[in-house]
């Protein structure tokens, strides 16, 4: 069985495949690292695949040690995709393991991807399986937190979903504003990239994706909130070969 590992600024993300399957996954913050690993350790793990914007806690660097193969994904690392990036050095590596996913996932098309995280991320796989960039805002909490951080009065609130047109008091506007303003942005770049490529097929994932579940009905959007895992041992399953 492989393990794929996100570690992520505030948490850490990890689920266990059998080939291609996903088996199991979870998601911790940093305090329970201990408790998490062994339960890590009741499954048959073999090989170890992780990405990391953090540098690795000790106790992770011990835990690899017990492994026959342990890839750190980086910019060097071989992907089963081509990179058309111009400046693959800077490439964020989530965005290049959802790529990896999604063009597992999607084989024959071209590809969009809208990761709701810390930053929207919306990127572009081509039909040949090829990853040309797309774009990067902000994501909900950073949108809440500029309005907070960058005005006297306005405070800080946590994201709702708010489906009125008119937002009838400060808080009220604050919401709609915000999820408002995400939401015609995710559409907009949709409708873009589908009037240049009609066989487009549309993947959303990330933390806050939920928040957009009213475009997954109304787009027919693939939600898949593992795509980066899944990208993690696709790469792990590529450099094994």
């Amino acid at each position: 069985m492989n393990l794929a590992i996100d570690l992520g600024n505030t948490a850490v993300k990890w689920a266990v495949f059998e080939d291609k399957n996903l088996i199991f996954r979870s998601k911790f913050d940093y305090s329970n690292l201990n408790e998490e690993l062994k339960s890590i350790e009741k499954y048959q793990i073999t090989n170890v695949a992780f990405s990391s914007v953090i540098q690795v806690p000790n106790e992770l660097n011990n835990f690899f040690s017990k492994y026959d193969f342990v890839l750190k994904i980086d910019q060097n690392s071989a992907i089963p995709i081509n990179n058309s990036y111009e400046t693959p050095l800077s490439l964020g590596m989530d965005r290049l393991m959802n790529a990896v996913a999604a063009s597992h996932l999607f084989q024959e098309n071209p590809v969009l991807i809208i990761d709701c995280g810390t930053c929207l991320k919306i990127d572009f796989l081509s039909s040949d399986q090829g990853f040309e960039g797309g774009s990067i805002a902000p994501g909900l909490a950073m949108r809440y937190k500029s309005l907070n951080h960058y005005t006297h009065q306005l405070p800080l609130l946590e994201p709702k979903i708010f489906n009125d047109l008119i937002g009838r008091s400060t808080i009220d506007s604050i919401h709609n504003g915000v999820m408002s303003g995400m939401t015609n942005e995710i559409i907009g770049s949709i409708n873009a990239y589908l009037e240049k490529y009609p066989a487009l097929k549309l993947i959303i994932t990330g933390g806050d994706y939920h928040y957009f579940q009213n475009i997954i009905e109304k787009k027919a959007i693939f939600a898949e909130p593992d795509l980066t895992l899944i990208g993690i041992n696709l790469i792990l399953l590529h450099n094994i070969k």
